[in-house]
């Protein structure tokens, strides 16, 4: 048995009623962009303990404890220390680059009937996909880098040094996000285009594709979704935490475009992820008293989202 320090022991003893909390660590890197983890108005540290390259030597760390991974280069130096354990690791730093890389997902989804044709160098791309074809760079995020090209011209003039995954051009209806757990959809979230790039992708390849997030209940995700994720997330197994992008064509077809396995986490997708996360180590739900406590973080970070940039976030449940 672990003997607990004494600020955890008079931690614990305060705060009894809601001592389900802070029983997983998050590795970070708090300069990494994801806002919802750190920022400072926010609640993500008060459920998850943090872990960064600056703080992990100040806490006592019990290995005995799940831990997400949100850095591999954080998670992979606790384990180097032995701080921690593989097998309590969600998302090991070995199988990132499964979801991190648009080459290396390609390869685990290629000849699948849900991706769009794809190749991987320009003689191939010509040949097996033709125009419209959108363009990638292998470990691109956010649009940047992405190119549309529409016709041979546009493809002779282009640099295509930085360009790894060439795709077949799908005419879109809708496009969703759908943040899934153990295989199951937990998080699902439209996105509604903001510019060009991300409507159509016309614009510069430097541009970031600019989206509007409307939050979704998960329960009332259609039925060939919840199929659509669970025979991705079978593919993936390794990474227990992923997110899909899911495009729907005109003619109705479902296309998954883009995997990741440390996305952003608006709203309260971070409270949703702690209670999975807790549920599925310990094999039991969080007691009563800390219930309380996590809807009163999930209300307070829903309306922070929506304050903080009301014409990027839509609630419709």
């Amino acid at each position: 048995m672990r003997i607990l320090s004494l600020t955890e022991f008079l931690l614990e003893k305060r705060n009894n009623n809601t001592n389900d909390l802070h029983k997983a660590y998050l590795a970070i890197d708090p300069k990494s962009g994801h806002r919802w983890w750190s920022y400072k108005d926010f609640a993500g540290d008060n459920f998850f303990t943090q872990i960064t390259l600056e703080n992990y030597k100040d806490i006592d760390i019990n290995p005995e404890y799940p831990i997400l991974n949100y850095n591999s280069k954080v998670t992979q130096t606790l384990l180097d220390k032995n701080l921690i354990k593989i097998e309590n690791v969600y998302n090991s730093p070995e199988f990132i680059k499964m979801s991190g890389s648009k080459t290396e997902f390609h390869k685990i989804v290629e000849g699948d009937d849900n991706i769009p044709k794809t190749a991987y160098n320009k003689k191939d791309a010509l040949k097996e996909i033709g125009f419209p074809m959108i363009a990638k760079p292998k470990n691109g995020h956010s649009g940047l880098g992405i190119q549309i090209f529409k016709s041979q011209d546009d493809f002779d003039k282009a640099d295509l040094s930085k360009l790894d995954v060439f795709s077949e051009y799908i005419d879109k209806k809708s496009e969703h996000r759908v943040i899934n757990f153990k295989g199951l959809p937990i998080y699902w979230m439209e996105r509604v285009p903001m510019n060009d790039k991300a409507k159509s992708g016309d614009g510069k390849s430097e541009e970031q594709m600019m989206f509007k997030y409307i939050l979704h209940d998960v329960s009332k995700l259609p039925k060939n979704y919840i199929e659509l994720m669970a025979k991705y997330c079978k593919m993936f197994d390794k990474l227990p935490y992923i997110t899909f992008d899911v495009m729907e064509s005109k003619d109705g077809k479902l296309y998954v475009i883009e995997s990741n396995a440390q996305p952003g986490v608006p709203y309260d997708s971070t409270v949703q992820l702690y209670r999975n996360i807790f549920k599925d180590f310990y094999k039991k739900e969080v007691n009563a008293q800390t219930d309380a406590k996590l809807k009163e973080f999930s209300n307070f970070m829903l309306d922070k989202t929506l304050e903080l940039d009301p014409d990027r976030f839509e609630i419709k449940k």
